[in-house]
């Protein structure tokens, strides 16, 4: 159930806006599963998230776990772990080739590509072939962390919270750049237990969790691993 929640909590940000998923009809569900509400088809509802589902099958698959949906999978994709060093480059090539059509960038990927999301923003992209994806939206997009500034709290469900981020920027290349401050949005629900100066995910501008120092480690180190692939791809 744990690994379900985690897989609600970081698909609800692009579901809302119906860019993954079944869109604006089914995130009012994913929302009340996250708010403790009973949904039965939730399994069904995250599985119309086609990307990451393809990556969750593949790290699964490749450490031998059985239910695609196991936390330690899920994180591994959204914010990494060390199961992503045990799926086989050949395995990711075949996947990218095969489920998202693109031969060509299969073949050029490096070994030390992974399976992490930044790597599907910045490196396979997305599914939908319609979707275009500027250089803002790449920066929404991928999983971001934040140190807490400042708490705008209210009497409202929603509020915000003042962060202190590296933006995802383009020049020449891809890098991140000087920590600037950010508004992001805020469920009290969802993440009731923060303080000024705790490190959190947020994604598509909402506060998503609060980062132990393992992962806020391992979503720096993936990212910017995904970075250096994109630039390196461009070359």
């Amino acid at each position: 159930m744990q690994g379900l929640k985690v897989a609600a909590l970081y698909s609800f940000p692009p579901g809302r806006f119906g860019l993954c998923g079944m869109g604006e009809e089914t995130s009012h569900e994913i929302l009340d599963f996250l708010k403790g509400k009973r949904v039965p088809n939730i399994k069904e509802i995250l599985e119309t998230f086609e990307g990451s589902l393809f990556y969750y099958k593949l790290i699964a698959k490749e450490n031998k776990i059985s239910d695609y949906f196991n936390e330690k999978v899920v994180r591994a994709y959204w914010i990494g772990n060390e199961l992503l060093e045990k799926v086989r480059i050949s395995k990711l090539r075949e996947m990218i080739a095969k489920e998202f059509k693109r031969p060509n960038l299969a073949k050029k990927l490096p070994k030390n590509s992974r399976a992490h999301h930044s790597f599907h923003v910045l490196v396979s992209g997305p599914i939908k072939k319609d979707l275009i994806m500027t250089e803002g939206m790449r920066d929404l997009c991928k999983i971001s962390w934040g140190k807490i500034l400042k708490i705008e709290d209210c009497k409202l469900e929603i509020a915000n919270l003042i962060v202190e981020y590296q933006p995802l920027l383009k020049e020449k290349k891809w890098f991140l750049g000087r920590p600037i401050k950010r508004r992001v949005f805020w469920f009290k629900s969802l993440l009731p237990k923060i303080k000024i100066g705790d490190f959190i995910s947020f994604h598509w501008d909402l506060a998503l969790e609060k980062l132990s120092k393992e992962d806020l480690e391992n979503l720096k180190k993936y990212t910017n691993l995904s970075i250096s692939i994109a630039n390196y791809l461009k070359t």
